[in-house]
This record gives structure tokens, sequence and C-alpha cells, in this order.
């Protein structure tokens, strides 16, 4: 009895270890796209995200268009808890950057989270 207990510990371990794989780490060529930001309707003390509807499109060479952003340059990087986007940009006081995460919701497709960590 304890046996099959151990090998049924390991089997949902391994599960959850592929599902936290699937749902937060991703290639760059996973990521090239455009993103629509849906979830603007909300209030924030974030001044870095977009609080109005907006679309950011991801290039292979490095670079996005985002029209609240405006052009710039992104910077994939990983963690232990998944895959994180740097967004490098210009605005009337100088240079500015946004970091936050990537993730599947629900087995999705990929998203980018726009909220501070």
């Amino acid at each position: 009895m304890k046996h099959k207990l151990i090998v049924i510990s390991v089997i949902v371990a391994f599960i959850l270890l592929i599902a936290h794989g699937y749902n937060n780490f991703f290639t760059k060529g996973m990521l090239i796209g455009i993103y629509i930001n849906q979830n603007y309707s909300y209030s924030s003390n974030l001044v870095e995200i977009p609080l109005v509807p907006d679309t950011l499109s991801l290039f292979k060479n490095n670079q996005f268009v985002s029209n609240y952003w405006g052009k710039g340059t992104y910077k994939i990087f990983y963690t232990v808890r998944g895959t994180n986007i740097e967004l490098f940009y210009k605005y009337q006081f100088g240079k500015a950057g946004y970091k936050t995460s990537i993730e599947r919701l629900n087995f999705g497709r990929p998203k980018v989270i726009l909220k501070r960590f």
C-alpha cells in the first residue's frame, strides 16, 4: 500500500510539473505575434500599463510596436516561475521599461500579463 501511494505521488508530481512547464515556459518563436489588451476597464495606479484598448505586436528581431508604448525593443528571459518579457521604449522624459510575465491561462494561448511583479 505504501509503495502504491509513493508511485501515485510521483505520477501526480510529474503531471503537475509538465502542466507548469506547458503553461509558463515558451520559446521566442512561440511568442511572435499580436497581443490585444482587453482588460483595460479597471483602475490601477500603474502608469506603465495601458488602461485603454491596445495592440502589442512582437517581431522576430526583438522589436515591438504598440499604440500605448510606441516602438521599442523587448527581451525574453526565464526564471523558475516561467517566461518573462521586458519592454524597452522611449517616452517624453527619456527611456522606460516594463517587465512582466507571459503565461497560458487554462491551457489557452500565451498571454502577456499586465501587472507588476
